[in-house]
């Protein structure tokens, strides 16, 4: 540029004065500085594209990279996809194997339960059926007035005179009051008689029955009179059965209710047949004949 500067002050100053001839030095001089001005701007020419050629290289490598990289961030991301979907599925699996085995359990729950319950229900009735029989030569008597130093075998004696029914204490085998299935009660303690043999057991029974009353004045027991009741000597569970029945034969108005041979008997009217009771399912089967 000073070269450049250099010839235009010539030039002005030439043209202020009358020109010069040029001289071939001159010449020559003007022609070197082009040159030289050529090969400056072809050096930067050069410099300059091999710089954008040097920077658009660095880009396709990084433009390469990233696509590698994406590339590689795609089947990642496709590796992922395939491992939730397999996770997914495995879980979709195991919960439907839970509920299938949630399923089978409860099922095995649920029958072991009711065979449980039916087990427990037979061997229940099984015991209530031996401690019956283990009864069947008793009788029950109730409503005897306690008194202090009682002659119990003397009761009983005054009870057979009193319904007409001859009775030795041969036939007796042991006699004895029992505590209340329910504490608290002020009614007297029953009176267990048990006796030889069944048949003897049957036939005082049927003597009081015909007899259809019997007071404790009668037995010689002085104060208020009091009922006095001769009955079938039933299992606990049998007395709740029988207040039940007795409860429902009254909210259905039946006729009649009674034990014999410690089965419950029920009968609608006086002329229909008698209908055993021996769970509370026979109650149930009683409620809905009453119904229909």
């Amino acid at each position: 540029m000073d070269m450049s500067m250099d010839l235009l002050d010539k030039s002005e100053s030439s043209s202020s004065s009358p020109p010069e001839p040029v001289s071939m030095a001159k010449f020559n001089e003007l022609i070197n500085t082009i040159d030289i001005w050529r090969s400056d701007m072809n050096s930067n020419m050069v410099s300059i594209r091999d710089d954008i050629k040097g920077s658009l290289s660095e880009i396709q490598a990084e433009i390469k990279s990233l696509r590698k990289d994406y590339t590689s961030l795609k089947q990642d991301v496709c590796n992922m996809n395939t491992e939730i979907a397999c996770i997914q599925h495995s879980l979709q699996y195991q919960t439907e194997d839970y509920n299938a085995l949630k399923k089978r359990v409860d099922d095995l729950a649920r029958t072991a339960n009711d065979q449980t319950m039916s087990a427990t229900s037979n061997l229940m009735s099984r015991i209530d059926s031996l401690e019956q029989q283990a009864r069947q030569t008793n009788v029950e008597i109730c409503g005897v007035p306690e008194r202090r130093n009682e002659n119990l075998v003397g009761i009983l004696e005054a009870i057979s005179k009193s319904i007409h029914h001859p009775f030795t204490k041969g036939d007796l085998v042991a006699i004895h009051r029992v505590p209340h299935a329910h504490q608290g009660s002020n009614r007297p303690k029953n009176i267990i008689a048990k006796f030889t043999t069944r048949i003897q057991r049957d036939n005082i029974l049927a003597a009081y029955r015909k007899t259809k009353s019997l007071k404790s004045y009668q037995l010689g027991i002085e104060g208020t009179p009091s009922a006095i009741y001769l009955n079938e000597h039933l299992t606990l569970q049998k007395k709740q059965l029988l207040r039940k029945c007795r409860e429902t034969v009254r909210e259905l108005n039946c006729k009649h209710v009674w034990i014999r041979n410690s089965t419950i008997l029920v009968r609608e009217t006086d002329d229909s047949p008698a209908l055993a009771i021996r769970g509370e399912g026979d109650l149930e089967k009683l409620k809905n004949h009453k119904r229909k």
